[in-house]
C-alpha cells in the first residue's frame, strides 16, 4: 500500500504471476487505485491481505512472502529461510 506500479511489478517479477492484468482486474474490482503511479487500497484489505500471508505457516521464512519487518529481521538473523 503505497507503493509505485514499478515497485510492485518488480517484486512480483519471479512469480509467475501477469502482474499487469493483476492490477487491472483488482482496479476494476474497486480493490485498488492507482493515483499519480502510486497503488492505494483501504487499510482493511490490506490487513487481510497480510493475515492470509501469516496463515501460510508460523515460521516466517516458510512464508511466500514477509509482509512485517520483524518477520524480515528473523528470518535474516537466523537464516530461517528456504
Amino acid at each position: 500500500n503505497g507503493d509505485e506500479v514499478d515497485t510492485i511489478k518488480l517484486m512480483l517479477a519471479d512469480s509467475g504471476l501477469n502482474v499487469d492484468l493483476g492490477l487491472k482486474i483488482l482496479i476494476d474490482k474497486s480493490l485498488i487505485h492507482v493515483n499519480t503511479n502510486v497503488v492505494e487500497m483501504h487499510s482493511l484489505l490490506e490487513k487481510m491481505g497480510k493475515e492470509i500471508v501469516r496463515e501460510q505457516s508460523d515460521e516466517p521464512g516458510e512464508r511466500e512472502f514477509l509482509t512485517d519487518s520483524k518477520d524480515v529481521c528473523d528470518v535474516l538473523e537466523d537464516s530461517m529461510g528456504t
